[in-house]
């Protein structure tokens, strides 16, 4: 079986560390599998931990007013996620939950002090990595800020859809505030949608009937 520093050394950041550093510098550090629905971090953790998750995957979501999933990330294989500045990672009022059965491993902030002040080239991938997540972060700015209803619309309804197309729980409302428009705009999208055979509107549900098309429709132009 693989252990937690072989798997360590498989990750990008941490590829060129000869293997006997990052066991002294790992001791102890274990695999954990964790069975779907687990729950691997709430608003309310207390430290600072990384998490690098090996196989399975993991949403990020916060919860709306009323009480709604609203996904922001899903992480998969070789991806890393948590809480800790040092890292450029931040999940502040958000869960962490694996969606299929995984594998992950933890590390503590002190873990982590330790390995960027001892190898300076790995804080330079990790700020690379940093780098690049606040690009994409400003990509969704700016499709909010200039992409029409629609295509934010089809963005939403293909990131928060279930393997089998199925996106259950959110009012209309919850939609809209996650991409910035008013209930009514949402509800007038969905059914124009809907008309088109793209998806199918029940109560407090959607179904995805078309994901090619919602995905063509999703890379629309930025318009006013």
């Amino acid at each position: 079986m693989t252990t937690a520093t072989e798997y360590l050394h498989r990750v990008e950041i941490f590829r060129d560390l000869p293997m006997e550093y990052l066991e002294s510098l790992f001791h102890g550090l274990r695999m954990r599998e964790c069975r779907r629905h687990t729950i691997l971090f709430t608003p309310d953790e207390p430290a600072e931990r990384l998490f690098i998750l090996k196989s399975g995957q993991v949403e990020i979501y916060r919860l709306t007013e009323s009480g709604k999933r609203l996904v922001t990330r899903r992480i998969g294989p070789m991806g890393i996620f948590g809480e800790m500045s040092l890292a450029g990672q931040s999940m502040q009022g958000c869960f962490a939950e694996a969606t299929a059965d995984s594998l992950v491993c933890a590390a503590t902030r002190e873990d982590v002090f330790k390995l960027l002040t001892q190898k300076p080239h790995v804080a330079i991938r990790l700020l690379e990595a940093v780098g690049r997540r606040v690009q994409v972060l400003e990509d969704q700015l700016e499709a909010v800020v200039f992409s029409p209803v629609r295509v934010r619309l089809a963005r939403f309804l293909l990131g928060n859809a279930r393997p089998h197309g199925e996106i259950e729980g959110y009012t209309h409302a919850d939609i809209g505030d996650s991409i910035g428009a008013l209930r009514q705009t949402v509800t007038e999208t969905l059914s124009e949608m809907q008309a088109q055979g793209l998806v199918e509107v029940g109560h407090r549900w959607i179904r995805l009937l078309d994901r090619a098309g919602l995905t063509e429709l999703s890379g629309g132009g930025k318009q006013g």
